[in-house]
C-alpha cells in the first residue's frame, strides 16, 4: 500500500493560516489576530496626512516608498521607519484615476521595473449614465518606469470601466502575473465582488471573458473568475469594496487579502441617516477591514468575520470608514500597513445629524502594526491543547518557532514517525520547555537543537501548548 505523499516544507517558513498543518488537534483554535493601530502618519513637520487613495507601499533599496493620490496624480512620500514620511515633492501624472503601483522585481527589463494602472474615461462617472463609454479609448491604462518616478504611458490593458484599484502581483508559484480587482454584479445587491485575472504580460491586454451584453461598461462577474464575495453569513446587504491583496513573501503559500467590507444602509432600516438631497437616497454605509487567506490565490477563506482592527470611535478621525492600501513593509520584527479613512460614511455622510461635528479632525492615512507572521495563530488557552501535523519532509538541521506563551504559558514539541510514534531523542519529555515571546526560537531536545538525522525523512510534528499562540514553524540550516 503506497503511503500518502508527505508535505514538502523544505526550508520555507510555514504559517497556521488554516488547517493545512493540523491533521488532528484538541482544544486548539485558529485565531485571527488584530493589527495595532498607531495613529495617522505624519510628515517631517509633524502634520498628519490628509485622506487620499493609497496607490501602494513598497520598499525600494531599503527605503519605504508610499504612493498617494486618487485622481490623475500620484505623490511620492518616503520613510525609513514607516511612521514619519518625507514628501519627495515628486508628482507623477497618470492617465486615469485610482492609480495603483506595482514594483515588479521579476520583469527582466529594468525600464519596466515599476508599473502603474489607472482607470481612464473621458467624462468620468457620467459616462456610465450617458452610455458614452468607448471601449476603444477608455478603460484601464498602464504606464511603466525604471525608477518609479518618471513613467511612460504604454496603453490600454482592459477595456472596461473600473472604479476600483487593480492590484497586481508576480506569483512565483504559477509563474504568471495575477491581478485582483472588482467584478460587478448587475443583478444582485451583493454588487461588489473580487475577481482574479492571470496574464503573462502585465503591459499587454489582459485576458477576460466576453459576455453577451456588450452594453455593460463595468467589469462584471461574467468577465472574470470571482474568487471572493460576501455570503449568507454577512450582514445583508453588504459586499466587498476593495481587496488589498498580498502574496506574503516571508512564508510558503500564503496569500492575504485585507478586504474592505461594505455594509449598505437602507432608508427603511436606517431612517435616521440624513439625506444630503431631500427625497434622494445615496449609497450610504460603513466600511471595515477584514482578513481573508488562501494557499493559492484562488480558493479563499475568511478565518474570522471580526475587523482586522477597529474603526475609530465616533469622535475620532477614522470613524465609520476604513480601506487598506495595498502593500506590506517590514521593519525588524514588525510589519506595517497603511489604511485611509474619510471619517464619514460611504458617499460622504454621517450616521446621525447630531454626530456630524463630534470628530474635530476627520480623515487621513493611518498605519497599523502586525507581528511578523502574526495574522493567524494556533492557540491553546490555560487548560492546554495539542496539535499534530500531517506527515512532512524537511530540509535543514534546526526547528525554529514563532511563538508567544507570555510569562505563564508553555510550549513543547515532539517529533514523531509517520505512524505517529514518538522518535527517541525527540520526545516531549526530552524537549526543553519554551516560555516567552519569540519570533525565531530554536527547539532544543536535552540541550541539542541539531535535527540533521531526520532531514528528508517522513515525520510528524506534535505541539503541546498551554496558554500559547503558535504562529509559524520553519526548518533552517542553523
Amino acid at each position: 500500500m503506497r503511503a500518502d505523499p508527505a508535505l514538502d516544507v523544505g526550508g520555507r517558513k510555514q504559517l497556521f493560516i488554516d488547517d493545512r498543518f493540523i491533521e488532528s488537534s484538541h482544544r486548539i483554535k485558529l485565531q485571527t489576530n488584530p493589527a495595532q493601530k498607531l495613529g495617522r502618519i505624519r510628515d517631517a513637520s509633524g502634520q498628519p496626512f490628509g485622506m487620499a487613495h493609497i496607490g501602494r507601499v513598497v520598499e525600494v533599496d531599503g527605503t519605504i516608498r508610499l504612493y498617494v493620490g486618487a485622481d490623475t496624480t500620484l505623490n511620492v512620500f518616503e520613510s525609513q521607519d514607516g511612521l514619519q514620511f518625507t514628501n519627495t515633492m515628486r508628482s507623477i501624472p497618470t492617465k486615469g484615476f485610482l492609480p495603483t503601483v506595482f514594483y515588479d522585481r521579476h520583469d527582466p527589463d529594468p525600464q519596466r521595473r515599476f508599473k502603474v494602472f489607472s482607470t481612464f474615461d473621458q467624462g468620468g462617472f457620467d459616462n456610465l449614465k450617458k452610455d458614452t463609454f468607448d471601449r476603444g479609448h477608455h478603460g484601464i491604462f498602464a504606464a511603466c518606469s525604471a525608477d518609479g518616478y518618471e513613467f511612460t504611458e504604454v496603453g490600454q490593458v482592459l477595456p472596461f470601466y473600473m472604479d476600483n484599484p487593480c492590484v497586481m502581483h508576480w506569483d512565483p508559484r504559477i509563474g504568471k502575473y495575477v491581478i485582483f480587482t472588482r467584478a460587478f454584479s448587475y443583478n444582485s445587491e451583493n454588487q461588489r465582488r473580487i475577481a482574479r485575472i492571470e496574464t503573462d504580460d502585465p503591459l499587454a491586454l489582459w485576458p477576460y471573458k466576453k459576455s453577451g451584453n456588450k452594453d455593460r461598461v463595468r467589469f462584471a462577474v461574467e468577465n472574470a473568475h470571482v474568487v471572493l464575495q460576501a455570503d449568507e453569513a454577512d450582514y445583508f446587504p453588504s459586499d466587498i469594496y476593495y481587496n488589498s491583496s498580498s502574496i506574503y513573501e516571508y512564508a510558503q503559500d500564503v496569500y492575504l487579502m485585507f478586504t474592505a467590507q461594505f455594509r449598505h444602509f437602507h432608508p427603511e432600516t436606517q431612517p435616521y441617516v440624513p439625506r444630503k438631497t431631500p427625497g434622494a437616497w445615496e449609497d450610504f454605509g460603513l466600511l471595515e477591514i477584514q482578513l481573508a487567506v488562501s494557499r493559492d490565490g484562488i480558493h479563499w477563506t475568511r478565518p474570522s468575520r471580526e475587523a482586522y482592527f477597529p474603526t475609530g470611535l465616533i469622535d475620532e478621525w477614522d470613524r465609520w470608514f476604513a480601506v487598506m492600501g495595498p502593500g506590506i513593509v517590514r521593519r525588524g520584527n514588525y510589519l506595517y500597513q497603511y489604511y485611509y479613512s474619510s471619517g464619514m460614511t460611504h458617499d460622504t455622510n454621517v450616521v446621525r445629524e447630531d454626530y456630524r461635528h463630534l470628530a474635530k479632525e476627520r480623515g487621513g492615512i493611518g498605519v497599523v502594526r502586525q507581528r511578523l507572521d502574526g495574522f493567524v495563530s494556533a492557540d491553546a488557552d490555560y487548560q492546554g491543547g495539542w496539535l499534530e501535523t500531517p506527515v512532512i519532509q524537511f530540509e535543514g538541521s534546526r526547528l525554529r518557532l514563532n511563538i508567544d506563551t507570555g510569562a505563564m504559558g508553555i510550549g513543547r514539541v515532539e517529533i514523531r514517525d509517520e505512524s505517529g510514534k514518538p522518535i527517541p531523542g525527540y520526545t516531549l519529555e526530552e524537549c526543553e520547555e519554551i516560555g516567552g515571546n519569540f519570533i525565531d526560537q530554536a527547539v532544543y531536545f536535552d540541550g541539542d537543537s541539531n535535527l540533521t538525522s531526520l532531514a528528508g525523512k517522513r515525520v510528524k510534528l506534535f505541539f503541546k501548548l498551554t496558554r500559547a499562540k503558535l504562529y509559524a514553524f520553519q526548518f533552517t540550516a542553523k
